[in-house]
């Protein structure tokens, strides 16, 4: 693991305990770097919230790592061991789970929820700790602070919901912050509003960041790398502008293809391209690549084997039919 490497997902498989051929994912590997924001995107179903959950320690009932090592700053995650992990989580990995309103108990004040995570790890009072959740109110942009902090989640608006859970997962100051779809359902401009908080952040504490997102024009604007997962593998990984400007898995320049793009199109261009079918069955028996039957380039190597990943130029793909000379410069 390199020096600047805060975590390390390394060939990450998951199962459903009662259904061995049910696997969720299949041998996902990553790094994010320390300071850095590193996005995973794909379709909803390719595995990239489960595969937070699994960073976090968090898997619900039936699901099992059954390979793979998860490292942080150098030491493997007691990923299976609760206590151990409650140490670490909203401590040094803050987490901003996908709806704002479930992560939030509705018959806890907003002050007493985020006033938890700060006691849980710190050793100071209930009023140090509620000036402290103040503060973040008044860092994370919610109005009159000392108003909302006695206030209820179903009091708030979607984004000043979403803000809340942003302090709680910033209260203690963590190395590594998971943000799943943190834009999900909030119009367009408080949307801007929720990333400028969340890079402002991590300009200010250094803490580098996992961006889930189906929102390719947002990972466009803020991430440093890419990793874009598909039925429960990664497909592809580079560098952010690379990734934009010369994708070289199929399933990549699909998904920029059903992008939408301002400006006029050209006569005779459709708005939009499509992906035909859908992502297979978590079950569905697929023995080459699980991309192959939507893929426009498929041939017979791509329904019988696997494709391993492999660095072309300085992007990582798993294809069969991507070359050497489709690599930009």
């Amino acid at each position: 693991m390199a020096k600047d490497t805060l975590l390390s997902v390394e060939d990450l498989h998951l199962s459903v305990s009662h259904m061995p051929e049910a696997r969720i994912l299949r041998g996902v590997s990553f790094d994010v770097t320390r300071g850095k924001t590193l996005a995973i995107v794909g379709e909803s179903g390719c595995g990239k919230s489960v595969t937070s959950l699994a960073v976090m320690g968090l898997l619900p009932e039936g699901l099992t790592k059954t390979a793979g090592h998860i490292r942080f700053d150098g030491t493997d995650l007691p990923v299976t061991d609760n206590e151990a992990m409650r140490k670490i989580r909203g401590d040094r990995i803050g987490m901003v789970f996908q709806e704002p309103m479930a992560a939030l108990n509705p018959v806890y004040t907003i002050g007493n929820q985020v006033a938890e995570v700060i006691l849980e790890h710190e050793n100071i009072s209930r009023a140090e700790a509620r000036e402290r959740v103040i503060a973040l109110m008044r860092e994370v942009g919610l109005p009159d602070p000392d108003h909302i902090v006695d206030e209820y989640p179903h009091r708030l608006s979607g984004g000043q919901r979403q803000r809340v859970v942003i302090a709680m997962a910033l209260a203690c100051n963590p190395d590594l912050l998971i943000a799943d779809e943190p834009t999900t359902a909030l119009d367009v401009t408080v949307q801007a509003q929720i990333m400028r908080l969340l890079k402002g952040a991590q300009a200010e504490l250094g803490v580098a960041i996992v961006l889930i997102t189906h929102n390719l024009g947002l990972v466009a604007q803020v991430a440093d790398r890419v990793a874009v997962m598909y039925a429960g593998r990664k497909v592809e990984e580079a560098e952010t502008r690379r990734l934009f400007s010369a994708p070289l898995h199929p399933y990549t320049r699909g998904l920029l293809a059903a992008t939408p793009r301002p400006g006029r199109r050209q006569e005779g261009e459709l708005p939009l391209s499509e992906i035909p079918g859908m992502v297979p069955s978590i079950t569905e028996d697929l023995r080459g690549c699980r991309f192959a039957p939507r893929c426009p380039l498929a041939s017979d190597i791509c329904h019988r084997v696997i494709p391993e990943p492999r660095m072309i130029g300085a992007t990582s793909v798993a294809c069969h039919n991507t070359t050497e000379t489709e690599a930009p410069a």
